[in-house]
């Protein structure tokens, strides 16, 4: 189960990142909008607000650096969101992991409907 949670916030989380390079301003700015997304979603507690947005804004950090860097090494970028990933799911309880799940799962479904089939380049 854990598994399968993690590889859905694995995809969703490569996809956000690769399809928006740093939009939304600054790392801090970029870390309080996923946070509070997440806050509202969630229903998280104070104490993982606290977590959630300490681990949002070392992984906005991190992106954002490795975007400025000449040659963008993308298996950096995936394993940074694999730590993520996985230290997310440390903060948030198995109601939380399963809800988030399911608001991935929707979102890729819209993601996919503008395509309309057609195959990545």
């Amino acid at each position: 189960m854990k598994k399968v949670l993690m590889m859905v916030l694995l995809f969703a989380s490569t996809t956000a990142f690769a399809q928006r390079p740093n939009q939304g301003g600054t790392p801090e700015q970029q870390a309080e909008k996923q946070t509070a997304r997440l806050t509202e979603s969630l229903k998280l507690s104070e104490e993982q607000k606290k977590q959630v947005y300490d681990l949002n804004l070392k992984r906005m950090t991190t992106m954002s650096e490795m975007r400025k860097a000449e040659n963008m090494d993308r298996s950096k970028m995936k394993e940074s969101n694999e730590v993520f990933n996985a230290e997310l799911a440390k903060i948030l309880s198995p109601e939380q992991q399963e809800k988030l799940k399911a608001m991935e799962s929707e979102r890729k479904g819209q993601g996919q409907g503008g395509r309309q089939g057609r195959p990545r380049n």
